[in-house]
């Protein structure tokens, strides 16, 4: 809030507060357009009438009578509680806004409720005040009251910034820029682009944060705002730290502090005393840091201001860590942990928990970092797991790459497989596991009532996971209400959006116990864990558990030839689709060399992948091992999304033996792959007569369907598949019902679609798997429509369609049968190699398994 928002005194007997009721209740343009020639007023309470008014005289915006005792009544409580706010007595702003809010005046009761959300936000209580808030936003639509929801949303803007993310913080910022230019409100539009500059920093942009900075500083100046021009100088002086513009930056802070100092804004002075302290730090002088830093833990502490104590116990900490004092770097970031946790700060935890870390291993505390490294994983995990939006995940995820990078690292060096099992599958995604633990419901087909059973337990599993402290479950509502207000009415633009979107809310916090994980691989198999360095993506790191039981973690580094060949397979492109076997070679070096030894020897090999992230849209049964052998002729292999679905396929167990025919259908535009008998049952599939009985079955618990039809990418929809001229198969058909035990998807893109690398698959295929099918067969990239495809998919489907035969062993006999003839080595991998199995091994565990050894 500018200061010229507050006024001290009888706002009755303001020089305008006549004025304006009088033309308010005139109804007289006339009396309009004098105001008009008349300065704006400075006092809140006055000023949004102001603005009302000349809104509503320019047309459009509706303005209710109102009595001069009410109009009294109102100006006088509003502008008590904008007092109370300013000086810190944030309850009994909550009384004398909670009073107002049942006024019959539009403006004076969304003025009451911009008011309530305001204390609660001052105290820190983001559910009520983004409650407040939407509110306001609702009272204040329909009679277009437009400057109260610009009040509004620039409130929800910060709030989203600080607990959601700032893609949905930069919507409410701009809707709010748009409304304070179109109304001449400097004060709001320079807020506005405050709010706007901090988000551009949040996502990693500070180069493009100054001039917003720069220009919200102008707005506030030529209002004579004095803490809106503070909180400009304070952003724009931090900002040009980071960007090492030093001499700049002492400038703009100091600036700052006079002005919060003369604005009486003890949290203003406090972050400006941080950010004179960051600067310090970083100059070399710790001990003049530590000045300021311990002059901000004062007023913190004095005022009662629980989050700036939090980053000052933080700040003193690390100018613990700068005088290599690791005992005492330890025990700060220990107490800054505890308070970030009692605000239920999570991304605050996090990033005290990484320093913590970093302490202990100087202090030669590898076990206890590792610990406090994985639980900063936890932390943003559980922050990610209350988002509804695809978007905030993939943020978050970003933002904390280095966060990840570290644990990963971490668990490779201390040889620890079930740290390194739970950050891998964090970084896997877990909206497939919200799936895949909501069981498919036959009795209630309905996509959304499917959908809504499995949000809702993931909403279950997500309270349980903050093991009952009180008030953290409202944290979910808080943050999915933040996502949802502003989302136009109606079906969203994008098929793809709102399919990612749907399944952002069902995203399960992280499973804590990796070993229990690792638990439930199938013996006798080898199983490869596998990421790129979420930081460092020259670099792969894997967990790789033998077929005899023992765990071997270990981290590579990966040629240019290597990263380039990755980012191709993200693409759908004419270069993907020229790729030969050979030109797979250097991809071998995401596998360790015994692994590539052992596969390339003597015996039957079975080989489970965990690729995550831009691993998964590898072709890996095309994959060379050494010269003349690829990846699936040396062994069974099948690929899955993350750990935690591998473990949900062994439960379901095996597909087992075909009661029926398999359904068969094959769009009208595809020319070969061509029904045939199903040799283990000596019968020919059923062909489904048309496209929508087939969308139908595929909802029904049959036991075999194969599809073939052509896949499409299209800009806005984004994949389906093409079933004929009239029906596509979108990946929310497959939250329908229960999907079939057997699938095969013959078809283009059916279980990764290019240019989602960063996050769980999802797909067709990969959807239908969390939600009841135990083996797939389907495809990463082009898949061609030829003889030459057709007779390997004949040899897949001969083994296994019809008789009781896994199908990565079914691909496993095609591919040795294929690679007989040396020309294979010339047939582009869209011939057959895109063709992958997905799932796990489902045959019954040993009866004396061989105990997994460290």
């Amino acid at each position: 809030m500018a200061r010229s928002d507050s006024y001290d005194g009888d706002i009755t007997r303001h020089r305008l507060a006549g004025l304006l009721h009088d033309a308010w209740n005139s109804g007289s343009a006339d009396a309009a357009r004098h105001l008009a020639e008349l300065p704006p007023p400075g006092p809140i309470a006055l000023r949004c009438r102001y603005r009302h008014l000349l809104d509503a005289t320019a047309g459009g915006a509706v303005l209710e009578p109102v009595d001069q005792e009410e109009w009294n009544r109102s100006l006088t409580v509003e502008t008590e509680g904008d007092t109370a706010l300013r000086e810190g007595d944030y309850a009994r702003a909550l009384a004398l806004f909670g009073d107002l809010t049942g006024s019959p005046s539009t403006v004076t009761r969304v003025n009451a409720w911009i008011g309530v959300g305001d204390a609660h936000a001052h105290r820190e209580e983001p559910e009520q005040a983004v409650e407040a808030y939407e509110r306001a936003v609702r009272a204040a639509t329909a009679p277009r009251y437009r400057f109260g929801e610009l009040r509004a949303r620039v409130g929800l803007g910060h709030l989203a910034r600080i607990h959601h993310s700032a893609g949905k913080a930069v919507e409410q910022f701009e809707r709010a820029l748009t409304l304070a230019e179109e109304l001449n409100d400097p004060t709001y539009a320079g807020n506005a682009l405050l709010g706007l500059g901090e988000c551009e920093e949040r996502r990693g942009r500070p180069e493009s944060a100054p001039e917003p900075y720069r220009k919200a500083h102008r707005l506030f100046e030529s209002v004579h705002g004095v803490t809106g021009q503070a909180h400009a100088a304070q952003r724009l002086g931090a900002v040009l730290h980071r960007l090492d513009r030093f001499d700049e930056a002492i400038t703009w802070l100091v600036r700052a502090a006079q002005l919060f100092d003369e604005g009486d804004d003890p949290v203003g002075v406090t972050n400006v005393l941080g950010d004179l302290g960051d600067l310090l730090l970083r100059l070399g002088d710790p001990d003049n840091a530590e000045i300021q830093y311990r002059a901000a833990l004062t007023i913190a502490t004095e005022h009662g201001l629980k989050r700036s104590r939090a980053h000052a116990l933080q700040d003193l900490a690390r100018v613990a860590r700068a005088r290599k004092d690791w005992g005492g770097a330890a025990e700060g970031f220990e107490r800054a942990f505890t308070a970030y946790r009692d605000l239920d700060d999570l991304l605050g935890v996090c990033t005290a928990l990484g320093r913590l870390a970093e302490a202990r291993e100087a202090l030669g505390e590898a076990g206890r970092a590792l610990a406090d490294r994985t639980a900063a994983v936890f932390a943003i995990e559980e922050y990610r797991a209350t988002h509804r939006e695809a978007a905030a995940q993939r943020e978050y995820r970003a933002r904390f790459a280095q966060v990840y990078s570290a644990a990963l690292r971490a668990a490779v060096a201390a040889g620890d497989r079930a740290a390194f099992a739970v950050v891998a599958e964090a970084l896997a995604g877990r909206r497939l596991a919200g799936l895949a633990e909501s069981p498919p419901d036959a009795a209630a087909p309905a996509q959304a009532e499917s959908t809504r059973q499995a949000m809702a337990h993931a909403d279950r599993r997500w309270a349980a996971a903050r093991r009952g402290e009180a008030g953290r479950a409202l944290r979910e509502r808080l943050l999915r209400r933040m996502s949802d207000l502003g989302t136009p009415d109606g079906p969203l633009d994008s098929a793809e959006a709102a399919i990612e979107d749907v399944l952002a809310g069902v995203y399960l916090p992280p499973d804590e116990d990796g070993a229990d994980l690792i638990r439930s691989l199938p013996p006798g198999s080898h199983t490869l864990q596998l990421v790129v360095d979420p930081a460092a993506p020259e670099v792969a790191h894997w967990l790789w558990l033998t077929a005899d039981g023992h765990t071997v973690l270990g981290s590579a580094a990966l040629s240019g030839e290597c990263r380039g060949l990755l980012t191709v397979l993200q693409e759908d492109s004419d270069e993907r689709s020229a790729l030969l076997p050979r030109h797979l070679a250097p991809l071998a070096r995401l596998l360790p060399e015994e692994l590539r030894d052992r596969l390339a020897g003597p015996g039957d090999h079975r080989l489970l992948l965990l690729p995550v992230g831009e691993l998964w849209l590898v072709p890996w049964g095309a994959v060379p091992l050494r010269d003349g052998l690829v990846l699936g002729q040396a062994a069974s292999f099948a690929v899955c999304p993350s750990l935690f679905l591998q473990r949900a396929l062994r439960r379901r167990g095996p597909a087992g033996p075909a009661p029926t025919p398999a359904l068969f259908w094959r769009s009208p535009d595809i020319t070969h792959h061509a029904p045939g008998p199903a040799p283990g049952a000596g019968r020919e599939p059923e062909s489904v007569r048309d496209a929508g009985t087939l969308r139908e079955s595929l909802g029904a618990g049959r036991h075999t369907v194969i599809v073939v039809c052509h896949g499409r990418l299209v800009p806005g929809v984004g994949h389906h598949l093409e079933l004929d001229g009239d029906n596509r198969l979108l990946p929310e058909d497959l939250l329908r019902g229960v999907p079939p035990r057997r699938l095969y998807l013959i078809t283009c893109w059916g279980a990764g679609i290019p240019g989602s690398a960063m996050t769980d698959p999802i797909s067709v295929a990969t959807l239908a798997l969390a939600r009841g099918t135990v083996e797939l067969l389907a495809t990463v990239g082009e898949f061609n429509d030829t003889a030459m495809a057709e007779a390997f998919v004949r040899q897949v489907l001969d083994a296994s369609a019809g008789a009781d035969v896994p199908v990565a062993d079914a691909v496993h006999r095609a591919v040795v049968a294929a690679f007989a003839h040396p020309d294979m080595w010339n047939c582009p991998v869209r011939e057959w190699g895109a063709l992958l199995p997905i799932g796990t091994f489902l045959d019954p565990p040993a009866p004396d398994p061989v105990e997994v050894t460290a």
